[in-house]
């Protein structure tokens, strides 16, 4: 059986990446070597664990988070740190399928979800580099009238007015490439330095009197009026709660959650620092950047001025040997004039999809609940997230009760044959966006 968390990195260890080199790290907090009681237990301290401790703790109760890695080691700590509106499907898509009451729902909740992130930078101080504005970029001039048609009923129905439409001159104004033909930019949205917010984030917990122990990986889950989750035979937690936010490291713990949320791969690199000026010709207004490809190219300026750019996939569970040389390719087929620019740091990290690219909110037992799957749009979801699983188990369910009900299809070929079904099909898509 592979392990996700362990064939790519070392234990206990952040990759060697931009963020963990940039980041004032938390002191590794401990492992636990004992049975503890507490009200609720959460697992995974990513965003969704960490807010979700937060909030509970705030209002009161025991929780303990047990992370079988560091904080924020997952794709909490690895992203391209974009902040986006919305959910993964345009609000057209989503009225064709749902309706637009509950359309407009959905679409508040990712308001909210961006609002969240933001209250939780302002009110902990959390010194993670926020800065707004996000450019959603069309590699092909057939998507353009849809993108056009999506900013006048954002800005007509649902009273957007932070987002507008940009034809080829417009875009090519504030991207230095000739591979855009159109696109939106959306100031309502932004991007941040997604570690040092995880870490800001560990850190509220910790001040909020949340139990977080490190290095203690979650192998079996109890289910009962008290729930426990078990290290070994002598180290577990007694709960009354089990929050579940593992996303693409949940691996066999919960097979009714593996069948549904897969894990795939994504990889970054920061070039060497470019300097202001060439920076600010490549892009103006430090704004962020994602394209129309299937699988994203996004991409961003670091605060010392080094070109984030993320891209590229691999249809393995193990990372490339040569994770810059792949990444570096998507980055100069964009800007060639990066071509001589050295690669300071690559990495990878594991992020967790659904068939449907739709968040996965479930109620595993009547005191289990999970959230996951949020197919790249995990920085405000993953943090809307720990607020919606907080508020379900106060008693506060319509936000859960309206995510749960999205369709989030099993993936085929069940344990052995999900993830070679899951290449096959995003080959067939990277195909698409070459030819």
């Amino acid at each position: 059986m592979i392990d996700i968390l362990t064939i790519n990195d070392e234990a206990g260890q952040y990759p060697k990446s931009y963020y963990s080199a940039t980041s004032k790290l938390l002191p590794k907090l401990p492992s636990l070597n004992e049975r503890i009681r507490c009200d609720i237990c959460i697992i995974g301290a990513g965003y969704t664990g960490l807010t979700s401790a937060i909030n509970l703790a705030e209002n009161g109760y025991d929780v303990v988070v047990l992370e079988a890695q560091r904080v924020g080691f997952g794709a909490s700590g690895r992203n391209g740190g974009q902040v986006s509106s919305g959910q993964r499907w345009p609000v057209n898509e989503l009225e064709k399928y749902f309706g637009l009451e509950r359309t407009k729902l959905l679409w508040e909740i990712g308001e909210s979800a961006k609002n969240e992130v933001r209250r939780k930078i302002e009110k902990y101080k959390i010194n993670c580099e926020y800065t707004s504005g996000i450019i959603h970029a069309s590699l092909k001039e057939k998507l353009l009238q849809s993108q056009r048609n999506e900013v006048d009923k954002l800005r007509e129905i649902y009273n957007y007015e932070k987002i507008e439409y940009l034809d080829r001159s417009k875009i090519m104004e504030l991207i230095a490439s000739k591979k855009y033909f159109g696109g939106t930019l959306d100031l309502g949205a932004g991007h941040l330095h997604p570690l040092k917010y995880a870490v800001g984030l560990a850190n509220a917990a910790v001040k909020s009197k949340v139990r977080i122990f490190e290095e203690s990986r979650v192998k079996k889950i109890i289910n009962g009026t008290v729930v426990e989750a078990k290290l070994d035979n002598e180290n577990s937690v007694l709960a009354d709660y089990l929050v579940l936010g593992c996303n693409g490291y949940i691996g066999d713990l919960v097979p009714e959650i593996s069948s549904q949320v897969m894990p795939i791969n994504n990889f970054i690199v920061a070039t060497e620092p470019l300097g202001r000026t060439v920076c600010e010709n490549l892009i103006k207004k430090n704004y962020a950047v994602a394209d129309s490809k299937f699988v994203v190219n996004y991409y961003r300026f670091s605060r010392d001025y080094r070109m984030i750019f993320g891209g590229g996939e691999n249809y393995r569970y193990r990372f490339p040997v040569d994770i810059s040389k792949k990444v570096k390719g998507a980055m100069v087929d964009i800007f060639p004039q990066l071509l001589e620019s050295k690669i300071d740091y690559s990495w990878g990290g594991t992020l967790a999809v659904t068939m449907s690219r739709l968040p996965h909110f479930k109620r595993i037992r009547s005191n289990v609940y999970s959230a996951s799957g949020y197919s790249g749009q995990g920085v405000a979801m993953a943090t809307m997230a720990g607020r919606i699983l907080s508020e379900v188990i106060q008693g506060e369910s319509q936000k859960f009760d309206l995510l749960s009900t999205l369709p989030t299809p099993t993936f085929p070929g069940g344990s052995c044959l999900r993830w070679p079904t899951m290449a096959l099909g995003m080959l067939w898509y990277s195909l698409k966006d070459k030819f």
